[in-house]
């Protein structure tokens, strides 16, 4: 789609899956998105240490992995930086795993200058298109119990805690829940844009 920047100067904005060449902003992203998010809920000398060059690798590794593993990496690029991602793929939980028509969403993140703007909306619509082009027809996600901005994007996406999943977390400042989205390619996935390939 076609959108405007902070200057008022025409900007390509769109959702494509990504190439190992984008580690390093996603990296980057994740970082400042962790650091602005979670300011107040987990250590301040966990958020400090976080290492760019690190993540950097490790989406590297994610993305380049992605296709025979099953996962994707998807992000929301304004034509000069990536603004948003989502990395998705099979479920992990011992009670889904063995469901071919669920996967998990591990990571969804956009900028903090981007919070508000339409790319998260726009990220989910596109991971929500290809999870029901595959046939998927549920997603859940883990998210911080005292993550108050995430957990209300979420609801507004339509996405419900699962009353079925125990909290989860290393302690009482980082419990996790489970959300669950049912319906996907029924009602949520058929209308969606689908992201693009490189």
């Amino acid at each position: 789609m076609l959108t405007t920047d902070s200057h008022g100067r025409a900007a390509s904005r769109r959702d494509r899956h990504a190439c190992e060449d984008d580690a390093e902003q996603i990296a980057g992203l994740q970082v400042a998105a962790w650091r602005a998010a979670y300011a107040g809920i987990l250590p301040a000398a966990e958020l400090h240490g976080l290492d760019t060059a690190a993540l950097a690798g490790f989406w590297r590794d994610r993305i380049g992995a992605g296709t025979a593993a099953g996962a994707d990496v998807l992000v929301h690029d304004d034509g000069r930086r990536i603004l948003g991602f989502s990395s998705f793929g099979p479920a992990r939980d011992d009670d889904l795993g063995q469901r071919r028509d669920v996967e998990e969403l591990y990571a969804f993140y956009a900028r903090p200058e981007s919070w508000g703007t339409g790319v998260g909306r726009s990220l989910m619509r596109s991971t929500l298109s290809v999870w029901a082009e595959r046939g998927t027809r549920a997603g859940y996600l883990w998210v911080l119990e005292r993550n108050t901005r995430g957990r209300d994007f979420y609801r507004k996406g339509g996405w419900r805690q699962d009353p079925t999943a125990a909290p989860s977390g290393s302690g009482p400042d980082a419990v996790e829940i489970r959300y669950e989205l049912t319906g996907i390619g029924t009602k949520h996935g058929d209308s969606a844009p689908r992201a693009r390939r490189r």
